[in-house]
């Protein structure tokens, strides 16, 4: 399953997507001067935010960068490799905290919820190039399987706490998934933490003073929610926020249409495969008839899941809603197990199971048929394809001229320059 998870975040990275989007340039650009110099673009030393754009982005994405380019050079595998390799690991940390959760039942669950994830078009999408949102999600995921296993291993705790504060300081979204979702890990496992006592204080204090970043750029680092959230452009902010948050279950959205951003998903394909909705349906049956604390837990994440992104405008958006995974994969796997697990006619069971597989594998050669031989052609504009050749065209002719004109069409056109 590590193996499969890595081959489809790994191959072709540097040349699928076609291009790197002016948010990686910036992130790329930005870490090879801070590699080089201590310094951004702007000239500002170790910033806790970057510029961006008339925009200011957490600062984590960036520094993750540096060690990559120092390895592999500024280039688009440089760039894209720590998402990449975060979103595989992610996948076993899946796997851990899964088994974890259901350490009294077949590790079956366990393996499934890995194997939808690292084959997941959601995941994938986000794993394949550099994004912030994605290291929250590995953070988040990170912080959740620490504290887990810190129940039998206390020295596991203050490594959580600093998971979280990571994930916490990542991405604009996480300033509200995140304290959403230690909250809830909080309440549903309450008596295991409370039972540290004395060693809670340091994590705690970890936690606390993760904030200071945000804090300390509070004004910056709320440009981008001022420009999109329905606070400032709706009149009825809650309806809005309703229409939003039912619009992340739509059928459409999940299965057939997936994202309308076409750098957030691929076209024809929603962001689940068809054959994971009967598992997600099923298994979010006998997960409310189960009644556990843990089942409870899980359905708590679903429902908590889509509030970040329904605070904002438009919707669905896929980024935002990236709290979903991985969630969405655990549930499907646990729908799986139960189906496997029924005590029915074998004549009825097997064609069922059968079914499934088929349609799993006709789901799985379709997304990598339109993500490998169509996406790069249909999707190029969005992914300023192109400004790559024009800059390694014109740079060596450059001083013929007195003046070069390069067209903005299709965006900042000056951080593909340096």
């Amino acid at each position: 399953i590590i193996f499969i998870a890595a081959a489809l975040r790994f191959w072709q990275l540097g040349q699928n997507p076609s291009s790197l989007n002016w948010d990686e340039v910036s992130n790329g650009y930005n870490a090879y001067s801070i590699l080089k110099t201590g310094r951004d673009e702007h000239g500002n030393f170790l910033p806790l935010t970057f510029r961006a754009f008339g925009d200011y982005n957490l600062a984590l994405s960036v520094y993750t960068l540096v060690p990559s380019i120092a390895i592999f050079g500024l280039n688009e595998l440089a760039v894209r490799f720590p998402s990449a390799l975060l979103g595989t690991i992610t996948v076993l940390l899946t796997y851990l905290f899964v088994k974890k959760l259901f350490s009294d039942w077949k590790f079956k669950i366990a393996h499934m919820s890995a194997l939808l994830l690292a084959i997941s078009p959601w995941h994938l999408q986000f794993s394949r190039y550099d994004h912030e949102a994605n290291f929250m999600v590995f953070f988040a995921i990170l912080g959740l399987t620490l504290l887990l296993y810190s129940f039998k291993k206390h020295q596991l705790l203050v490594l959580s706490a600093i998971s979280f504060a990571l994930s916490l300081n990542s991405y604009h979204g996480a300033k509200i998934w995140i304290p959403l979702f230690i909250l809830t890990v909080l309440i549903f496992f309450l008596k295991q933490v409370l039972r540290f006592k004395s060693k809670l204080i340091l994590p705690l204090a970890i936690l606390v003073l993760s904030t200071y970043p945000i804090a300390a750029s509070l004004e910056k680092t709320t440009i981008r929610s001022s420009s999109v959230g329905i606070f400032e452009k709706s009149e009825s902010p809650a309806k809005t926020f309703r229409e939003n948050y039912l619009s992340h279950f739509s059928l459409n959205f999940l299965f057939t249409q997936g994202d309308k951003i076409p750098r957030h998903s691929l076209n024809g394909m929603g962001l689940l495969y068809i054959f994971e909705l009967p598992l997600l349906i099923i298994g979010m049956i006998f997960l409310i008839k189960l009644k556990t604390p843990i089942s409870k837990f899980l359905i708590a994440w679903l429902l908590l899941a889509p509030i970040p992104a329904s605070l904002a405008t438009p919707a669905p958006h896929a980024l935002r809603a990236i709290s979903f995974l991985p969630i969405l994969q655990i549930i499907s796997a646990y729908g799986a197990y139960v189906i496997l697990r029924w005590k029915i006619n074998t004549n009825v069971k097997i064609p069922i199971t059968t079914f499934l597989f088929a349609v799993a594998i006709y789901n799985l050669a379709t997304y990598l048929h339109l993500y490998y031989k169509h996406y790069p052609k249909l999707s190029s504009i969005d992914w300023q394809d192109g400004y790559k050749d024009m800059t390694e065209f014109v740079d060596p002719i450059k001083d013929k001229y007195s003046t070069v004109a390069v067209t903005n069409f299709y965006g900042h056109p000056y951080i593909f320059i340096l």
